[in-house]
């Protein structure tokens, strides 16, 4: 969702020259499908559905405008889910991206406009948060944004995620061919006894006067202890008019249940609707879309 994101505008030229003026070696490309775009259209790149994760709980809590209200996501949740089976009242969990940690009550859950929304109490209030669980066996990782980044290492990090996405498929029409990516997001976490991982999204843009268009691209890379190159992990890309291309935004990364499996929960803005992801990191180390919410309008 728009609201989560921190946006941290780089103009890439000057990183992307810097880091061509050293002799790394290749780019090394995982092979996993989750490292390729999903096929897009310039409306909403079709998703292979997947299975929510047992261990993170009952349901997704999604911060909204206040700390003390939550959206309230089911992992099967249709247009007629009684809100007698929604967990409450319950004791919930609440994790901030920084690695925060809160605990609430969730003593309702009413349904508005087709969205169900829960208000929740503390003493004192929460602070403000991102995501929130009822049970599950969950670990926060501490991210760091753009603004929290040294200013060498942000370079780095931006080249990294522009020659990753430069090595992706343009558009079948190559209508972005050539033109430069901006980084809008930028995080950086490190998986425990692992690699450490970059977190980007990506913008090109032609700007049209009536139309402009985007491609939108959103970026997982890893760098193993000791190296000094980013490999692929996972990429979506999606393409359309500026106002309802999908973009993506990582509002919680954590470890999730008794295998401590990396966990990524994204926000999707469709312009108009919005849904929720895990994408996960599995034993083989391959990050994978396990999980995606219903389409909202909320």
């Amino acid at each position: 969702m728009k609201r989560f994101r921190r946006i941290a505008a780089v103009i890439v030229c000057a990183a992307v020259a810097a880091l061509a003026c050293r002799r790394e070696k290749p780019i090394a490309v995982s092979d996993s499908t989750s490292a390729r775009p999903a096929p897009a259209s310039d409306t909403t790149a079709a998703r292979t559905p997947s299975t929510w994760d047992p261990s993170a709980g009952a349901l997704l809590l999604v911060a909204t405008d206040s700390p003390t209200k939550a959206l309230v996501v089911l992992p099967t949740e249709s247009d007629t889910t009684p809100i007698a089976t929604i967990p409450h009242p319950a004791s919930v969990t609440l994790f901030g991206r920084g690695g925060n940690v809160q605990t609430a009550d969730l003593t309702s859950v009413r349904d508005t406009l087709g969205c169900l929304v829960a208000p929740l109490t503390a003493a004192p209030p929460p602070h403000p948060w991102n995501v929130g669980f009822v049970g599950g066996v969950i670990t926060p990782l501490a991210v760091d944004s753009a603004a929290s980044v040294d200013h060498a290492d942000s370079a780095v990090f931006v080249a990294w995620l522009t020659r990753l996405a430069s090595a992706l498929p343009n558009d079948p029409a190559g209508r972005f061919s050539g033109l430069p990516f901006v980084v809008q997001s930028l995080w950086r976490f490190s998986v425990p006894d692992g690699p450490t991982v970059v977190v980007g999204s990506l913008v090109r843009q032609i700007n049209q006067e009536a139309t402009p268009l985007q491609e939108r691209t959103f970026i997982v890379g890893e760098r193993r202890v000791a190296d000094t190159t980013f490999t692929m992990g996972y990429a979506e890309r999606s393409y359309g008019q500026e106002e309802t291309v999908e973009s993506r935004e990582l509002i919680a990364a954590l470890l999730a249940g008794d295998t401590k499996t990396p966990t990524l929960v994204l926000a999707r803005d469709y312009g108009d609707d919005n849904a929720y992801s895990l994408v996960e990191r599995g034993a083989d180390g391959r990050w994978r879309n396990r999980w995606t919410s219903r389409r909202r309008h909320c």
